[in-house]
């Protein structure tokens, strides 16, 4: 049974038995709906559906002994067949299977029979390309092979986020001195389409009566254009993300994509060739570079032995929890001398200063009541060992912690610099454009960490300036990652009340929809935007046209004159790269956009803002901005915004 707002996932791969790309989904509409799973709930990217949104109960989805597939009411009477054809009876084994490629099918086995395999009894979805969306990601083409199985390639100029996972889709590559502006030309594309959108999300423009030079030249003269299809004198244009791509002899429309003048399209055999040559190249270098780490790894063993004997006294007396030192609350007590230093407080309790007796400078976070009621009945050292698996150079880095009695604490690495607020929004000299850049990277990278490269993919919840810590040479490490809510193996998102600070929360948790990693993503746009501007997101203190902060930035991106928004930077002698100025604002641009799935992934954005790839202009920002619709109407919310 599939109750209402209940989830159906295809698996990752044949051996992988956890959420895949596709979702079933059990509307409170009480329509039964296939989506992609990162276009969960937008409209146009559903591709098939019961269509019984109007029955005014509730449905569940039944699957009964029968075999039949059924939508039933409240009452347990049947109000929808999924499946045709008439009741089996016990002769019959049968399942209902949501396809690895995003197909939804029974099979049927017949015990009296031979066979020795599943037959397909019921099939909606044939082809894996055509009537499944999403099928290779963004920008990516979908080719049907001749075992009916959907193989995914990339247009020219662009790369397999992932090589290993083509599904994952593609994104722009870059070559030397490539932007916007640079001298480009159209390459032709035969039996090839991105067919979503038709005068919706990706056809931005269509325009009548121009030849095909002439639609070739409008996409060529127009930054936010990346394709444009030609049929019958009507002219389309696509701006990124390219939605739904598919290769098919029966598509007949022109496709042009738009490559810089010095892009060289390799055959596949020359391509081939480059890899295997490079492969080579890059295992004779690791040979070489793994010796040398290894000679460094004794060097260093060998000079801090006498250091290791020194605090091995000190350390072995505590338990560890996934490396992680479990201290006693009267040990933090006298490193603290009884919690005098205060640092600050934060979302989760308040913070002391205070020092190890092996002499390390730590922070201590003592947990409020609420907090530690927030953590449920799970044990407190079972999370900490979660944490503990948690490295990287910009997180954070937890030393241990205490669980004893009522006290909860958690000990942390002492950040000189203190959080990023400070110097953005309360120090009167600006940072560095050069420091900001590192900020943001590192912020960004961090995610990218808790996304996808740590054990157990933490979401954040709440990225924001106060939440951004800065070590003694202002490299950010994020903080509380470690207290947010953790996403299972078998999870994909959640359905909790909104998390987060105004000004940085992302528009599903005001509109309670299901949430992705794509909250954080939308947090650190807006985050983005606060460096590049040294401000907060709303300031009244001046001009009208500036109080919104992402509306100014995007009219001063269509103006061209992004100096506009660090001219008083520059007037204080910090020099700002007006390139890297406008890959920031891009990129920052991108992660707010409303709908989730238009936003990018924290590894499309790491890409990004190192300049690996070609960002598309993107489109305007929502208006009122989310925060202004959590809070009321503009004229009686914004001053108590503010405050």
């Amino acid at each position: 049974m599939l109750n209402p707002k209940s989830n159906l996932f295809s698996k990752a791969s044949t051996t992988n038995f956890s959420a895949g790309r596709f979702e079933l989904s059990m509307q409170a509409d009480s329509d039964l709906v296939l989506y992609p799973v990162e276009r969960l709930g937008d409209p146009d990217s559903a591709y098939w559906a019961s269509n019984t949104n109007g029955v005014q109960d509730k449905l569940s989805l039944k699957f009964d002994e029968s075999g039949l597939l059924y939508l039933v009411n409240s009452t347990n009477m049947m109000v929808y067949k999924v499946t045709e054809g008439k009741a089996g009876d016990g002769r019959f084994l049968r399942r209902v299977t949501l396809e690895i490629e995003g197909t939804f099918a029974q099979y049927v086995w017949n015990m009296d029979g031979n066979g020795s395999s599943w037959s397909s009894a019921w099939q909606p979805l044939k082809d894996p390309c055509k009537d499944v969306k999403g099928q290779c990601g963004n920008n990516g083409i979908c080719r049907l092979t001749d075992q009916n199985k959907p193989d995914c390639s990339c247009p020219p100029q662009f790369n397999f986020i992932d090589r290993q996972d083509h599904f994952k889709g593609c994104m722009r590559s870059s070559s030397p001195g490539q932007t916007c502006r640079t001298k480009s030309t159209m390459y032709r594309l035969d039996n090839t389409n991105w067919l979503r959108g038709v005068d919706t999300d990706s056809d931005y423009s269509v325009m009548l009566d121009l030849s095909e030079i002439e639609c070739q030249q409008s996409c060529l003269n127009d930054c936010m254009c990346v394709v444009v299809t030609y049929d019958n004198a009507v002219c389309r244009k696509k701006q990124m993300p390219l939605f739904d791509g598919r290769q098919a002899v029966e598509i007949n429309s022109r496709v042009f994509v738009k490559v810089s003048d010095d892009f060289n399209l390799e055959s596949p055999e020359q391509s081939k060739e480059t890899e295997g040559k490079t492969l080579v190249f890059i295992g004779i270098a690791l040979l070489a570079g793994i010796s040398s780490l290894l000679a460094a790894a004794f060097l260093v063993m060998w000079l801090c032995g006498s250091k290791f004997h020194r605090n091995r006294k000190n350390r072995q007396q505590h338990k560890t929890v996934a490396g992680l030192m479990a201290f006693s609350y009267r040990e933090i007590e006298a490193a603290t001398d009884g919690f005098i230093q205060e640092l600050g407080r934060g979302a989760f309790g308040k913070v002391y200063k205070g020092e190890l007796r092996d002499g390390r400078i730590i922070a201590v976070k003592v947990l409020d009541k609420v907090t530690q009621e927030e953590l449920g009945e799970r044990e407190f050292s079972t999370e900490m060992s979660v944490i503990g698996t948690s490295n990287h150079k910009n997180l954070v880095q937890l030393y241990g912690f205490c669980d004893e009695g009522s006290h909860r604490l958690l000990v942390y690495e002492y950040m000189s610099n203190g959080s990023l607020d400070t110097p953005l929004f309360v120090d009167s000299g600006f940072l560095d454009w050069s420091i900001r850049v590192k900020i943001a990277m590192g912020t960004a990278r961090g995610l990218l960490y808790l996304h996808e490269e740590c054990q157990t993919q933490i979401l954040h919840c709440d990225i924001k300036p106060q939440n951004i810590l800065l070590d003694q040479n202002y490299n950010p490490k994020i903080s509380d990652f470690g207290l947010a809510k953790l996403l299972r193996a078998e999870q994909t998102r959640t359905f909790t009340a909104a998390r987060g600070t105004r000004g940085y929360i992302a528009p599903e948790w005001i509109d309670s929809v299901p949430v992705t990693v794509k909250v954080d993503v939308y947090s650190f746009g807006m985050m983005l935007l606060e460096i590049i501007c040294c401000r907060k997101t709303v300031k009244l203190d001046t001009p009208e046209n500036q109080i919104i902060l992402v509306n100014w930035i995007y009219k001063c991106l269509e103006r061209g004159n992004l100096v506009e928004l660090v001219a008083q930077q520059q007037v204080e002698g910090v020099k700002i790269d007006i390139r890297q100025l406008e890959r920031m604002v891009l990129v920052g641009l991108w992660c707010i956009q409303e709908l989730p799935h238009l936003r990018p992934s924290i590894n499309n954005v790491v890409q990004m803002m190192e300049g690996k790839v070609e960002i598309a202009m993107p489109q305007p920002p929502v208006s009122p901005p989310p925060v202004l619709r959590l809070l009321g109407s503009f004229s009686s919310s914004i001053s108590t915004y503010i405050k």
